[in-house]
C-alpha cells in the first residue's frame, strides 16, 4: 500500500478512536476508561429500604482508597453525612457501604462520587453516563450552599473537584 493511500485510512481511524473515547469532564476521552456503571439506590428511586446499603459497580477494577470519595448526605449534598462502613468485592469493581443504624422513614438522601475516583490502572473514572442512566446529577458547588458536611467547598480535597469545576455527581432518592 502506498503512503497516499494510507493516510485517508490513518485519518479514518483515528476519527473513529476519537469519536468511540468518552469524557467523565476530567480527562482525555479514552476507550479503556472504567466507568460507573450501577448505582443503587439510583437518582430519584422512591420507597427504598431504610436498611438498604448504597452500592456503586464499576466496568474494571478500581484503586484502594476510593471509598473515601463516596458519601451519604441527609437530605442534599449539603446535608450531614451518615457514617458509613464500606467494603470492596474481591475484583474491586463492586463497593457496597453500610450505615450503622437504618436510615430515618419517609426521608430525602443522597449519594455523593467524588470525581476522585480512580481505576486500578491510575486513570479517572468515567462519570457521564450516570447522568442519563442512573439519574444522576452533576454537583456544583452552588448546590451544596458552598458548603460539604457543614465546611466550605474549598476546604475538600481537590480531587472531590473535577476539571469541569462540579464536585462529582449525587443521586437522590427517598426512604419508604
Amino acid at each position: 500500500m502506498s503512503s497516499r493511500s494510507l493516510i485517508p485510512s490513518l485519518i479514518a481511524c483515528g476519527a473513529f478512536l476519537f469519536a468511540a473515547g468518552c469524557s467523565d469532564g476530567n480527562s482525555t476521552p479514552s476507550q479503556t476508561t472504567t466507568t460507573l456503571t450501577l448505582v443503587s439506590p439510583a437518582g430519584s428511586a422512591t420507597n427504598v429500604s431504610p436498611a438498604s446499603p448504597v452500592v456503586l459497580t464499576f466496568s474494571g477494577p478500581m484503586a484502594q482508597g476510593m471509598e473515601g470519595y463516596v458519601d451519604l448526605h441527609q437530605g442534599t449534598g449539603a446535608g450531614a453525612i451518615i457514617p458509613m462502613a464500606c467494603s470492596w468485592s474481591a475484583d474491586h469493581t463492586t463497593l457496597t457501604c453500610s450505615h450503622p443504624a437504618p436510615l430515618a422513614t419517609g426521608a430525602t438522601y443522597t449519594v455523593h462520587v467524588g470525581c476522585g475516583m480512580m481505576d486500578a490502572n491510575g486513570e479517572v473514572c468515567g462519570l457521564d453516563d450516570a447522568v442519563t442512566h442512573m439519574g444522576g446529577h452533576w454537583l456544583d458547588g452552588g448546590m451544596m450552599g458552598g458548603m460539604h458536611d457543614g465546611h466550605p467547598t474549598n476546604t475538600l480535597d481537590p480531587h472531590w473537584q473535577c476539571s469541569n469545576g462540579r464536585y462529582g455527581m449525587t443521586f437522590t432518592f427517598t426512604t419508604a
